[in-house]
């Protein structure tokens, strides 16, 4: 029989896609961290990505510009207040 490595850690993190590995990166000074892929990490969304995020940053930029942006993006499928939340809270999700 064989028989599999142990491996122990403080936080184990199942994915590795963007949020998966922001996380690690966050915990990483504090805790020995395990990330888990189902396979590599050129196969994931995250990979496929457009390589942008969605956020205003600069005042020649606006919330409603990207909600606009989104809606149309969308073709209709798109929830308005979720799109809305969305676009309004992006700038504080990814400045940490």
């Amino acid at each position: 029989m064989n028989t599999l490595p142990e491996h122990s850690c403080d936080v184990l993190i199942i994915g590795s896609g963007a949020a998966g590995l922001s996380l690690a990166l966050r915990l990483a000074d504090q805790h020995q961290v395990i990330v888990l892929s189902k396979g590599p990490v050129t196969e994931g969304s995250t990979f496929y990505a457009q390589g942008g995020i969605a956020a205003v940053f600069d005042e020649t930029d606006s919330i409603d510009s990207h909600v606009e942006d989104t809606l149309i993006a969308g073709a209709g499928i798109c929830d308005r207040h979720a799109v809305e939340f969305v676009a309004s809270n992006a700038r504080s999700c990814v400045q940490w």
